[in-house]
């Protein structure tokens, strides 16, 4: 039992599921030789395990697993109104779409909690039908297209490098803008990629005490910052994203110093722009949250609830936002902060 326990720590996956369907893809391949030593259980289908009920979603998050499967349809999703188009839904259509479903990482307030009812993570093989769908999109009009809003293909680069599949596509049509929104402090993501014009890296970054309190396993602040220096320098566009922004006193006064701190560490003149939101919620998925986050702090708490958004009131919003724009505009201008 011991002996089992400590392969088991030993591997990055529990158990890799392939839907019958995934084997002749390239992908499925490469992930079973390079987990050999991982148990493979075959399925009919991705839900049969993924949407099934009585998961735990706290012990899978400690040794997940991974499920492989055909994306059968609908590859593109129209952006949320929760969602930054940092702009371009006046000359572009806003979509995003989903390589994998759930995050490598484990954020307190990640609405993936809510929104799956499984922490295991679904990797889709199939990227041929995504460049299809994409293709198809942009023959219509101009397409800003969010690739890593419910996972970090980033943080998860090392494991499947999507990014690999699809850099001589993304470069092939410049008509397709792509953001890469990350956590992740993989500096030789950067070192071993060639920069593209239509390619935006939006990093989170946040007080390192909030990344303690909720981010916990998450790359520290200096690590990404040393991440987002290495983008830059190898000629990435870069966002710089203060989302989701917190309102509690015990966290109020640490992000005038972080603000200041962050444009010490890295030229404002660098970077593109700035995303900035406050922490946010669709109802549906925070009820389900706050049924077993039964000890979080931040369940707990009571907000404002507008149209089935879950945030903080909009007085304190904005008193806050003008504190906090009264230090951002020190740095840049204010019409390059996004907010929402």
């Amino acid at each position: 039992m011991g002996s089992s326990l400590k392969s088991l720590n030993k591997r990055l996956f529990n158990t890799i599921y392939v839907e019958e369907a995934a084997y002749g893809y390239t992908i499925t391949r490469e992930m079973l030789q390079k987990y050999p030593d991982c148990p493979v259980i075959p399925i009919r289908h991705y839900k049969d395990v993924f949407n099934r009920t009585n998961q735990h979603y706290a012990i899978q998050k400690q040794y997940p697993s991974l499920i492989l499967a055909v994306k059968g349809n609908q590859f593109l999703y129209k952006g949320p109104a929760v969602c930054q188009d940092f702009g371009h839904s006046g000359h572009s259509a806003f979509y995003y779409t989903s390589f994998l479903l759930n995050c490598i990482f484990n954020c307190e307030y990640c609405y993936l909690q809510g929104m799956y009812p499984s922490a295991n993570i679904v990797a889709f093989v199939n990227v041929e039908d995504f460049k299809f769908a994409m293709e198809q999109a942009v023959m219509k009009e101009p397409v800003f297209l969010a690739i890593s809003y419910d996972t970090d293909l980033i943080g998860f680069h090392n494991i499947i490098p999507y990014y690999d599949y699809f850099c001589d596509f993304f470069a092939s049509h410049s008509e397709l803008y792509v953001e890469i929104r990350t956590k992740s402090a993989n500096q030789t993501f950067y070192q071993n990629h060639t920069p593209l014009e239509n390619i935006i890296i939006a990093f989170t970054l946040s007080p390192e005490e909030v990344i303690q309190k909720y981010e916990r396993h998450t790359p520290a602040l200096e690590m990404r910052i040393k991440a987002v220096q290495v983008a830059i320098k190898h000629g990435f566009k870069v966002r710089i994203c203060f989302d989701p922004i917190f309102i509690h006193p015990e966290l109020d006064n640490l992000y005038e110093p972080f603000f200041h701190y962050i444009f010490t560490q890295i030229d404002p003149g660098s970077i593109q722009d700035i995303g900035y939101g406050f922490f946010r919620m669709s109802k549906h998925f925070f009820k389900r949250i706050e049924k077993h986050q039964i000890n979080s702090q931040l369940f707990s708490e009571k907000y404002w609830v507008d149209k089935d958004v879950v945030s903080y009131s909009p007085e304190l919003q904005e008193k806050i936002k003008s504190k906090h724009f009264g230090i951002l505009t020190q740095y840049v201008k204010e019409t390059s902060i996004v907010t929402i």
